[in-house]
Protein backbone atom coordinates (compact mmCIF):
# COMPACT_ATOMS: atom_id res chain seq x y z
CA UNK A 1 0.00 0.00 0.00
CA UNK A 2 1.26 3.18 -1.05
CA UNK A 3 1.22 5.71 1.22
CA UNK A 4 3.22 9.49 2.47
CA UNK A 5 4.89 10.09 5.92
CA UNK A 6 5.06 14.21 6.67
CA UNK A 7 8.47 14.43 8.63
CA UNK A 8 8.29 16.96 11.70
CA UNK A 9 7.87 20.72 11.45
CA UNK A 10 6.70 20.09 7.88
CA UNK A 11 3.16 21.17 7.17
CA UNK A 12 2.82 20.93 2.90
CA UNK A 13 2.27 18.07 0.43
CA UNK A 14 5.59 19.18 -1.25
CA UNK A 15 7.37 17.97 1.85
CA UNK A 16 5.30 14.54 1.94
CA UNK A 17 7.63 11.31 1.09
CA UNK A 18 6.35 8.47 -0.48
CA UNK A 19 6.68 5.29 1.22
CA UNK A 20 5.46 1.44 0.71
CA UNK A 21 3.91 -0.62 3.53
CA UNK A 22 1.75 -3.33 4.51
CA UNK A 23 -1.30 -2.27 5.92
CA UNK A 24 -1.26 -5.57 8.15
CA UNK A 25 1.63 -4.52 9.77
CA UNK A 26 2.19 -2.90 13.21
CA UNK A 27 2.84 0.74 13.86
CA UNK A 28 5.94 -0.35 15.78
CA UNK A 29 7.43 -1.74 12.84
CA UNK A 30 5.75 0.75 10.34
CA UNK A 31 7.75 3.35 12.91
CA UNK A 32 11.26 1.62 13.14
CA UNK A 33 10.81 1.03 8.94
CA UNK A 34 10.77 4.52 8.36
CA UNK A 35 13.54 5.43 10.52
CA UNK A 36 15.60 3.20 8.79
CA UNK A 37 14.64 3.57 5.28
CA UNK A 38 14.14 7.10 5.24
CA UNK A 39 16.04 8.01 8.08
CA UNK A 40 13.50 10.01 10.21
CA UNK A 41 13.35 9.85 13.44
CA UNK A 42 9.58 8.69 14.01
CA UNK A 43 8.96 8.26 17.76
CA UNK A 44 5.28 8.84 17.30
CA UNK A 45 2.51 8.82 14.38
CA UNK A 46 -0.88 10.31 13.75
CA UNK A 47 -3.37 9.86 11.10
CA UNK A 48 -6.38 12.40 11.04
CA UNK A 49 -5.73 13.91 14.61
CA UNK A 50 -5.30 10.32 15.65
CA UNK A 51 -2.26 8.87 17.83
CA UNK A 52 -1.46 5.66 16.06
CA UNK A 53 -0.55 2.96 19.08
CA UNK A 54 2.48 1.04 18.82
CA UNK A 55 -0.01 -2.60 19.03
CA UNK A 56 -2.41 -1.80 16.65
CA UNK A 57 -2.14 -1.70 12.92
CA UNK A 58 -2.81 0.70 9.88
CA UNK A 59 -5.44 -1.27 8.81
CA UNK A 60 -7.56 -1.01 12.10
CA UNK A 61 -6.97 2.70 12.14
CA UNK A 62 -8.42 2.48 8.24
CA UNK A 63 -5.94 3.81 6.76
CA UNK A 64 -5.95 4.16 2.82
CA UNK A 65 -3.94 4.08 0.21
CA UNK A 66 -2.69 7.42 -0.63
CA UNK A 67 -3.24 8.71 2.80
CA UNK A 68 -0.94 11.17 4.73
CA UNK A 69 0.50 10.12 8.32
CA UNK A 70 2.55 12.82 10.23
CA UNK A 71 4.91 11.83 11.70
CA UNK A 72 6.44 13.75 15.47
CA UNK A 73 9.95 13.13 16.80
CA UNK A 74 10.72 12.87 19.75
CA UNK A 75 11.00 16.46 21.28
CA UNK A 76 8.19 17.28 19.41
CA UNK A 77 9.79 19.96 18.07
CA UNK A 78 6.76 21.85 17.84
CA UNK A 79 7.12 22.79 21.61
CA UNK A 80 10.55 23.55 21.19
CA UNK A 81 12.21 26.75 22.12
CA UNK A 82 14.00 27.40 19.14
CA UNK A 83 17.09 29.24 18.94
CA UNK A 84 17.87 28.83 22.96
CA UNK A 85 21.54 28.79 23.95
CA UNK A 86 22.43 27.33 26.98
CA UNK A 87 22.73 30.91 28.52
CA UNK A 88 19.16 31.69 27.95
CA UNK A 89 17.97 28.31 29.37
CA UNK A 90 20.15 29.32 32.51
CA UNK A 91 18.43 32.62 32.82
CA UNK A 92 15.21 30.63 32.54
CA UNK A 93 16.05 28.06 35.30
CA UNK A 94 17.00 31.06 37.64
CA UNK A 95 13.33 32.61 36.61
CA UNK A 96 11.29 29.24 37.75
CA UNK A 97 13.86 29.05 40.85
CA UNK A 98 13.79 33.06 41.49
CA UNK A 99 17.40 32.71 42.71
CA UNK A 100 20.71 32.60 40.67
CA UNK A 101 21.67 28.62 40.43
CA UNK A 102 24.77 27.96 42.89
CA UNK A 103 26.49 24.65 42.12
CA UNK A 104 26.90 22.07 44.78
CA UNK A 105 29.99 21.92 46.62
CA UNK A 106 32.19 18.97 45.57
CA UNK A 107 31.38 17.16 48.92
CA UNK A 108 28.37 17.12 48.46
CA UNK A 109 28.51 15.80 44.64
CA UNK A 110 30.80 13.39 46.06
CA UNK A 111 28.03 12.03 47.84
CA UNK A 112 25.89 12.56 45.18
CA UNK A 113 27.66 10.45 43.13
CA UNK A 114 28.04 7.61 45.47
CA UNK A 115 24.02 8.12 45.70
CA UNK A 116 23.69 7.76 42.51
CA UNK A 117 25.98 4.37 42.17
CA UNK A 118 24.12 2.64 45.00
CA UNK A 119 21.21 0.20 44.38
CA UNK A 120 19.72 -0.01 47.40
CA UNK A 121 16.66 -2.12 47.50
CA UNK A 122 15.99 -3.16 51.17
CA UNK A 123 17.06 -1.65 54.82
CA UNK A 124 16.52 -2.10 58.29
CA UNK A 125 16.48 1.41 59.75
CA UNK A 126 16.37 0.95 63.83
CA UNK A 127 16.66 4.71 64.64
CA UNK A 128 13.01 5.06 63.12
CA UNK A 129 11.97 1.96 63.53
CA UNK A 130 10.93 0.71 60.21
CA UNK A 131 12.36 -1.63 57.71
CA UNK A 132 12.00 -0.82 54.03
CA UNK A 133 12.47 -2.54 50.98
CA UNK A 134 11.34 -1.52 47.15
CA UNK A 135 11.47 -3.78 43.35
CA UNK A 136 10.39 -2.99 40.03
CA UNK A 137 9.74 -4.34 36.62
CA UNK A 138 9.47 -3.03 33.32
CA UNK A 139 5.82 -5.23 32.66
CA UNK A 140 4.93 -4.83 29.17
CA UNK A 141 6.44 -1.92 28.52
CA UNK A 142 10.21 -2.05 26.05
CA UNK A 143 11.80 -0.22 28.56
CA UNK A 144 12.20 0.50 32.46
CA UNK A 145 11.87 4.16 33.22
CA UNK A 146 11.34 4.02 36.84
CA UNK A 147 13.65 4.67 39.29
CA UNK A 148 13.83 4.22 43.44
CA UNK A 149 15.72 5.54 46.01
CA UNK A 150 15.80 4.12 50.08
CA UNK A 151 17.79 6.69 52.03
CA UNK A 152 18.35 5.88 55.62
CA UNK A 153 19.53 9.33 56.64
CA UNK A 154 19.57 12.35 55.39
CA UNK A 155 22.35 13.61 57.74
CA UNK A 156 24.55 11.15 56.35
CA UNK A 157 24.43 13.24 53.04
CA UNK A 158 24.28 16.51 54.59
CA UNK A 159 26.49 16.56 58.12
CA UNK A 160 25.28 20.07 58.49
CA UNK A 161 21.97 18.27 59.25
CA UNK A 162 20.78 18.10 63.20
CA UNK A 163 20.00 14.91 64.79
CA UNK A 164 16.47 16.28 65.45
CA UNK A 165 15.86 17.28 62.09
CA UNK A 166 16.86 14.29 60.18
CA UNK A 167 15.22 11.93 58.19
CA UNK A 168 15.11 8.95 56.02
CA UNK A 169 13.57 9.28 52.71
CA UNK A 170 11.66 6.76 50.37
CA UNK A 171 10.75 7.89 47.00
CA UNK A 172 9.37 6.39 43.30
CA UNK A 173 10.09 8.23 40.50
CA UNK A 174 7.75 7.57 37.24
CA UNK A 175 9.65 8.57 34.36
CA UNK A 176 8.29 9.46 30.78
CA UNK A 177 9.61 9.56 27.41
CA UNK A 178 12.78 8.59 28.94
CA UNK A 179 14.30 7.82 32.19
CA UNK A 180 17.51 10.76 31.96
CA UNK A 181 15.16 13.19 34.66
CA UNK A 182 13.93 9.98 37.14
CA UNK A 183 17.55 9.21 37.43
CA UNK A 184 18.95 12.85 38.42
CA UNK A 185 16.38 13.49 40.83
CA UNK A 186 17.55 9.84 42.81
CA UNK A 187 20.90 11.19 42.13
CA UNK A 188 20.30 14.38 43.82
CA UNK A 189 17.12 14.54 46.21
CA UNK A 190 18.74 13.91 49.10
CA UNK A 191 21.33 15.83 48.71
CA UNK A 192 19.82 19.18 48.33
CA UNK A 193 16.91 17.92 50.34
CA UNK A 194 19.05 17.74 53.46
CA UNK A 195 20.84 21.25 52.70
CA UNK A 196 17.41 22.74 52.40
CA UNK A 197 16.53 21.66 55.66
CA UNK A 198 19.55 22.89 57.38
CA UNK A 199 19.17 26.19 55.75
CA UNK A 200 15.51 26.06 57.19
CA UNK A 201 16.77 25.43 61.39
CA UNK A 202 15.82 28.14 63.34
CA UNK A 203 19.02 29.93 65.21
CA UNK A 204 17.29 29.05 68.68
CA UNK A 205 17.30 25.38 68.36
CA UNK A 206 13.63 24.97 68.27
CA UNK A 207 11.50 22.70 66.11
CA UNK A 208 11.36 22.95 62.28
CA UNK A 209 7.74 23.93 61.70
CA UNK A 210 5.72 23.08 58.96
CA UNK A 211 5.98 26.35 57.20
CA UNK A 212 9.81 25.56 57.54
CA UNK A 213 9.29 22.50 56.40
CA UNK A 214 6.93 22.91 53.35
CA UNK A 215 9.11 26.02 52.03
CA UNK A 216 12.37 23.73 52.03
CA UNK A 217 10.41 21.06 50.38
CA UNK A 218 9.32 23.33 47.36
CA UNK A 219 12.82 25.35 47.25
CA UNK A 220 14.32 21.72 46.65
CA UNK A 221 12.03 20.38 44.01
CA UNK A 222 12.10 24.46 42.55
CA UNK A 223 16.20 23.90 42.50
CA UNK A 224 16.24 20.52 41.16
CA UNK A 225 13.64 21.68 37.67
CA UNK A 226 16.12 24.13 37.51
CA UNK A 227 18.99 21.79 37.22
CA UNK A 228 17.82 19.42 35.17
CA UNK A 229 17.08 22.67 32.48
CA UNK A 230 20.71 23.73 32.33
CA UNK A 231 22.43 20.74 33.48
CA UNK A 232 20.38 18.38 31.29
CA UNK A 233 20.58 19.99 28.26
CA UNK A 234 18.72 18.70 25.11
CA UNK A 235 16.89 16.43 27.72
CA UNK A 236 13.19 16.92 27.39
CA UNK A 237 11.51 13.74 29.40
CA UNK A 238 10.24 14.26 32.82
CA UNK A 239 8.81 11.96 35.89
CA UNK A 240 6.81 12.06 38.67
CA UNK A 241 7.48 11.30 41.90
CA UNK A 242 6.06 9.99 45.44
CA UNK A 243 8.33 10.75 48.28
CA UNK A 244 7.81 9.93 52.29
CA UNK A 245 10.38 11.30 54.60
CA UNK A 246 10.26 9.50 58.12
CA UNK A 247 11.04 9.97 61.56
CA UNK A 248 10.76 7.92 64.93
CA UNK A 249 7.25 9.41 65.09
CA UNK A 250 6.58 11.86 62.15
CA UNK A 251 6.00 11.20 58.46
CA UNK A 252 6.00 13.61 55.69
CA UNK A 253 4.11 12.41 51.93
CA UNK A 254 5.13 14.95 48.86
CA UNK A 255 3.53 14.03 45.63
CA UNK A 256 3.99 15.16 42.54
CA UNK A 257 2.46 13.74 39.32
CA UNK A 258 0.11 10.51 39.01
CA UNK A 259 2.26 7.84 41.82
CA UNK A 260 0.71 7.64 45.00
CA UNK A 261 1.18 6.47 48.59
CA UNK A 262 -0.78 4.92 51.11
CA UNK A 263 -1.34 4.31 54.31
CA UNK A 264 -2.30 0.69 56.39
CA UNK A 265 -3.94 1.48 59.77
CA UNK A 266 -6.06 -1.23 61.46
CA UNK A 267 -9.30 0.31 63.07
CA UNK A 268 -10.82 -0.33 66.28
CA UNK A 269 -12.45 -3.13 64.20
CA UNK A 270 -9.42 -4.62 63.24
CA UNK A 271 -10.15 -4.07 59.68
CA UNK A 272 -7.45 -2.69 57.67
CA UNK A 273 -7.86 1.04 56.19
CA UNK A 274 -6.24 2.42 53.13
CA UNK A 275 -5.35 6.01 53.65
CA UNK A 276 -4.35 8.12 50.99
CA UNK A 277 -1.14 10.61 51.96
CA UNK A 278 -2.22 12.61 48.75
CA UNK A 279 -5.29 14.63 47.49
CA UNK A 280 -5.64 13.94 44.44
CA UNK A 281 -3.54 12.44 41.19
CA UNK A 282 -1.98 15.18 38.93
CA UNK A 283 -4.01 14.63 35.74
CA UNK A 284 -4.29 17.59 33.34
CA UNK A 285 -8.10 16.84 32.65
CA UNK A 286 -8.78 17.85 36.79
CA UNK A 287 -10.62 20.89 36.22
CA UNK A 288 -8.50 23.41 38.71
CA UNK A 289 -5.31 21.47 36.78
CA UNK A 290 -6.74 22.28 33.42
CA UNK A 291 -7.40 25.49 34.24
CA UNK A 292 -4.12 26.25 35.23
CA UNK A 293 -2.66 25.45 31.49
CA UNK A 294 -5.60 27.15 29.67
CA UNK A 295 -4.49 30.58 31.06
CA UNK A 296 -0.50 29.69 30.56
CA UNK A 297 -1.64 29.34 26.98
CA UNK A 298 -1.76 25.48 26.85
CA UNK A 299 -4.10 22.95 25.82
CA UNK A 300 -5.65 19.48 26.90
CA UNK A 301 -6.57 17.74 23.88
CA UNK A 302 -7.25 13.85 23.70
CA UNK A 303 -6.26 13.95 28.12
CA UNK A 304 -2.79 15.31 27.43
CA UNK A 305 -1.34 18.44 27.81
CA UNK A 306 -0.81 19.66 24.12
CA UNK A 307 -1.79 15.93 23.19
CA UNK A 308 1.62 15.01 24.65
CA UNK A 309 1.66 14.71 28.39
CA UNK A 310 -0.92 13.80 30.94
CA UNK A 311 0.28 14.16 33.99
CA UNK A 312 0.15 18.34 34.96
CA UNK A 313 2.99 18.66 37.49
CA UNK A 314 5.97 17.25 36.89
CA UNK A 315 10.42 17.34 37.18
CA UNK A 316 11.72 18.02 34.16
CA UNK A 317 9.00 18.27 30.51
CA UNK A 318 11.06 21.60 30.06
CA UNK A 319 9.28 22.23 26.97
CA UNK A 320 5.75 22.25 28.67
CA UNK A 321 6.57 24.35 31.64
CA UNK A 322 5.22 27.75 29.85
CA UNK A 323 2.32 26.03 29.57
CA UNK A 324 1.52 25.37 33.21
CA UNK A 325 3.15 21.98 34.39
CA UNK A 326 4.29 23.08 37.84
CA UNK A 327 6.79 20.70 39.78
CA UNK A 328 5.10 22.18 42.71
CA UNK A 329 4.41 18.93 45.18
CA UNK A 330 1.17 18.78 47.62
CA UNK A 331 2.50 18.20 51.35
CA UNK A 332 1.18 15.81 53.68
CA UNK A 333 2.05 15.35 57.42
CA UNK A 334 1.21 12.68 60.17
CA UNK A 335 1.82 11.68 63.27
CA UNK A 336 2.94 7.74 63.51
CA UNK A 337 0.81 5.63 65.68
CA UNK A 338 2.43 2.61 66.42
CA UNK A 339 -0.10 0.51 67.96
CA UNK A 340 -2.07 0.52 64.26
CA UNK A 341 -0.18 2.20 61.74
CA UNK A 342 1.56 -0.89 59.85
CA UNK A 343 2.93 0.19 56.74
CA UNK A 344 3.26 2.86 53.85
CA UNK A 345 2.42 1.54 50.17
CA UNK A 346 4.23 3.53 47.50
CA UNK A 347 3.85 2.65 43.73
CA UNK A 348 3.80 4.52 40.05
CA UNK A 349 0.69 4.55 38.50
CA UNK A 350 0.98 1.72 36.48
CA UNK A 351 0.87 -0.19 39.76
CA UNK A 352 -2.31 1.52 41.14
CA UNK A 353 -3.96 1.72 38.11
CA UNK A 354 -3.94 -2.17 38.24
CA UNK A 355 -6.73 -2.00 40.78
CA UNK A 356 -7.93 -0.19 44.14
CA UNK A 357 -6.20 1.07 47.06
CA UNK A 358 -8.28 -1.17 49.36
CA UNK A 359 -7.40 -4.13 47.77
CA UNK A 360 -3.94 -3.24 47.42
CA UNK A 361 -3.47 -2.55 51.12
CA UNK A 362 -5.69 -5.94 51.80
CA UNK A 363 -3.24 -8.19 49.22
CA UNK A 364 -0.17 -6.58 50.89
CA UNK A 365 -1.62 -7.03 54.29
CA UNK A 366 -1.70 -10.82 54.10
CA UNK A 367 2.07 -11.38 52.22
CA UNK A 368 3.36 -9.57 55.34
CA UNK A 369 2.11 -11.66 57.75
CA UNK A 370 2.21 -14.41 56.01
CA UNK A 371 5.73 -13.41 55.48
CA UNK A 372 6.19 -12.86 59.04
CA UNK A 373 5.02 -16.66 60.28
CA UNK A 374 7.89 -18.28 57.95
CA UNK A 375 10.20 -15.96 59.28
CA UNK A 376 9.38 -17.04 62.82
CA UNK A 377 9.07 -20.68 61.66
CA UNK A 378 12.30 -21.13 60.14
CA UNK A 379 14.19 -18.62 62.67
CA UNK A 380 15.05 -16.65 59.67
CA UNK A 381 14.51 -12.44 59.16
CA UNK A 382 11.51 -11.00 57.91
CA UNK A 383 12.62 -10.41 54.01
CA UNK A 384 10.43 -7.57 53.08
CA UNK A 385 11.92 -7.31 49.52
CA UNK A 386 10.43 -11.03 48.98
CA UNK A 387 7.21 -9.19 49.42
CA UNK A 388 7.42 -6.27 46.87
CA UNK A 389 8.91 -8.72 44.42
CA UNK A 390 5.53 -11.30 45.32
CA UNK A 391 3.47 -7.81 44.97
CA UNK A 392 4.84 -6.88 41.75
CA UNK A 393 4.70 -10.44 39.75
CA UNK A 394 0.97 -10.55 40.92
CA UNK A 395 0.22 -6.99 39.63
CA UNK A 396 2.10 -7.95 36.12
CA UNK A 397 0.95 -11.47 35.93
CA UNK A 398 -2.61 -11.42 37.73
CA UNK A 399 -3.64 -7.73 36.92
CA UNK A 400 -2.58 -7.67 33.61
CA UNK A 401 -0.66 -4.04 34.61
CA UNK A 402 0.45 -2.09 31.09
CA UNK A 403 3.09 0.13 32.58
CA UNK A 404 6.63 -0.36 34.22
CA UNK A 405 5.48 -1.24 38.24
CA UNK A 406 7.32 -0.11 40.86
CA UNK A 407 6.59 -0.73 44.61
CA UNK A 408 8.06 0.12 47.96
CA UNK A 409 7.36 -0.99 51.60
CA UNK A 410 8.10 0.82 54.77
CA UNK A 411 6.71 -1.34 57.29
CA UNK A 412 6.82 0.20 61.01
CA UNK A 413 7.97 -1.77 64.24
CA UNK A 414 6.54 -1.62 67.61
CA UNK A 415 9.25 0.19 69.52
CA UNK A 416 11.90 2.50 68.17
CA UNK A 417 15.69 1.75 69.05
CA UNK A 418 17.37 4.32 70.73
CA UNK A 419 21.05 2.92 70.32
CA UNK A 420 22.08 2.81 66.55
CA UNK A 421 21.10 5.21 63.72
CA UNK A 422 23.20 3.28 61.47
CA UNK A 423 20.95 1.13 58.73
CA UNK A 424 21.40 -2.20 57.89
CA UNK A 425 21.16 -1.83 53.74
CA UNK A 426 21.48 -3.94 50.89
CA UNK A 427 22.81 -3.33 47.17
CA UNK A 428 20.55 -4.96 44.52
Amino acid sequence: MRIFIRPPDKTTKKDDIEIDLNPDELIESVRKRIHEKKGIECHKMMYKGTNLHDERTLRSYDVLEGSVLIVQAQYYGQYLPMGVTPQMEKRKAEEISGEPLVELAPEAKRVAAVISEQNIVKADIPWIGARSAVHGEKGMRRQMEDEHLICASLREQCPGLSKERNFALFGIFDGHGGKQVAGFIKTYLAVELGNAFAAEEPKDGSALTDKNLKRAVEATFQRLDSRIATELTGCYDGCTASIVLVNADTVLCLNLGDSMAYLCRVSAEEEQQAIPLQMRQHKCWMMKEKERILRAGGAVENGRINGVLEVSRAFGDITLKKFGVLCTPEYMKFKIDREKDQFLLVGCDGFWNAWTAAEAIDFVFELVESEKERAQREGDGVDMQSVCRQLVQHVIDEKKAQDNVSVLLVEFMKEVSEQADVPIVDDA
